[in-house]
This record gives C-alpha cells, sequence and structure tokens, in this order.
C-alpha cells in the first residue's frame, strides 16, 4: 500500500465544533475536512470526488482563551451591543497525516502541490499560515504491533478495538464536503479521540518508518 505522509506545524489554531451551544469549542486535532481542503488549496482545485483515506495525529503544547469582539444588535433598544467572545486556542500544534488512496496519480498530486502549494497555507482559515515540511509517498503494511501512542489520535469507531484505554471520547467530526443548492453538506464521521500514550495491540497499518497509520 502507498501513502502519502506530511507533517504540519502551526503556531495557533482553532478548529470550530459546529452548534457550539455556548460560545466557540475547538477539535482538538484538525478534522478530515480541514485536511481535505489543505490539499485541494495547495493543488489548486476544487474536489471532483475522488475518495481517499485520512489519518491524522498530533500534539499541542497548550490551549489558551483568546478574546474577540463580538458586535450584537439589541432590538429592544436599537443598539448595537459589543460583547467579548472567548476564541479557544491550541498552541504550537505539529501533526503527522497520512493519505491513503488506491490512485497512485493522486497521491503524486497531493506531493506535488504540498511542496510547491498555488498559495499560501493555512488551517481553517486561521491568521498563522501552516508550515508543512517532510512530505513523502512510503510503503504501509498491515502487521501485529503493539505500544504507546506518541501523539494524540483520531482512530475510526471500526478501529476503537485496537486501543486498550477504557475511555475514549467520541466525536462526529465532518469529511468530505459539498454546496447543495448553496448550502454545504459534510459527511460526518465517526471517530474517538484518544490522548498521547494510549496503549495500543493488534493487526495496525505501519509505515515503513514505524509510525502507525490509524486509517
Amino acid at each position: 500500500m502507498k501513502i502519502l505522509k506530511f507533517e504540519l506545524f502551526s503556531k495557533c489554531s482553532t478548529f470550530r465544533v459546529p452548534f457550539s451551544i455556548k460560545g466557540i469549542e475547538t477539535y482538538p486535532l484538525p478534522p478530515y475536512s480541514t485536511i481535505i481542503g489543505l490539499l485541494y488549496t495547495a493543488i489548486g482545485r476544487k474536489w471532483k470526488g475522488e475518495k481517499f483515506s485520512i489519518s491524522v495525529q498530533g500534539n499541542y503544547d497548550s490551549i489558551f482563551r483568546d478574546y474577540l469582539r463580538l458586535k450584537k444588535y439589541n432590538r429592544k433598544d436599537k443598539e448595537i451591543e459589543t460583547l467579548p467572545l472567548q476564541i479557544p486556542r491550541l498552541y504550537n500544534l505539529r501533526c503527522i497525516v497520512h493519505i491513503s488512496s488506491e490512485d497512485r496519480e493522486l497521491l503524486e498530486e497531493f506531493k506535488k502541490g504540498l511542496e510547491s502549494p498555488k498559495v499560501y497555507l493555512f488551517l481553517s482559515g486561521g491568521e498563522y499560515p501552516v508550515l508543512v515540511k517532510n512530505v513523502k509517498i512510503l510503503r504501509g503494511n498491515f502487521k501485529y504491533a503493539e505500544g504507546e501512542t506518541r501523539y494524540s489520535i483520531y482512530v475510526p469507531e471500526e478501529k476503537k478495538n485496537l486501543i486498550w484505554e477504557r475511555w475514549g471520547i467520541h466525536l462526529r467530526i465532518p469529511g468530505f464536503c459539498k454546496r447543495i443548492n448553496g448550502e454545504r453538506e459534510c459527511e460526518w464521521v465517526n471517530v474517538y479521540y484518544f490522548s498521547k500514550g494510549a496503549y495500543y495491540e493488534g493487526e495496525i497499518l505501519i509505515d515503513e518508518e514505524g509510525t502507525p497509520v490509524w486509517l
């Protein structure tokens, strides 16, 4: 199996959870839709229905709260109110991303785009450009492996049994998105989020550099 592997670094990032009930909440790692957007921005074209799988893992140093001024119209008093809005920021985010596809030409196109993107790349429209490095195409093989994760990870729901930790955080994250009648509609993916140090054991896809791949 051929796998595209690359690393991301962002000084500060926020991956807003849709329909946050109170204020703004962030996912702990980039959701799949963010990675897909990054890839197609890098190659300078829109998604044409290509199918591929994504593995995202990473760490950040800390999370802090930033503030923005929110202007809200008060209908009763017919005045504009200014309110503070908290924005959670992931500080010094580092990620390892794997992309798997049967289309070798698509992987080569992504590789070329990430190495020489058409424009500056950002994560989720962030304020800071994202650094992409160590872009390569590697072989991947399924083999028995065990150990502790070096990074926090998204694990697809069907692979949850590979992690021995009793609890993971169940998340529904956006995957492939498209616009239908002007509305953005996403395919939602069920994953479990496990923090760094989770113990894994079983038949796992491993890239040739020894990194587990959570597809």
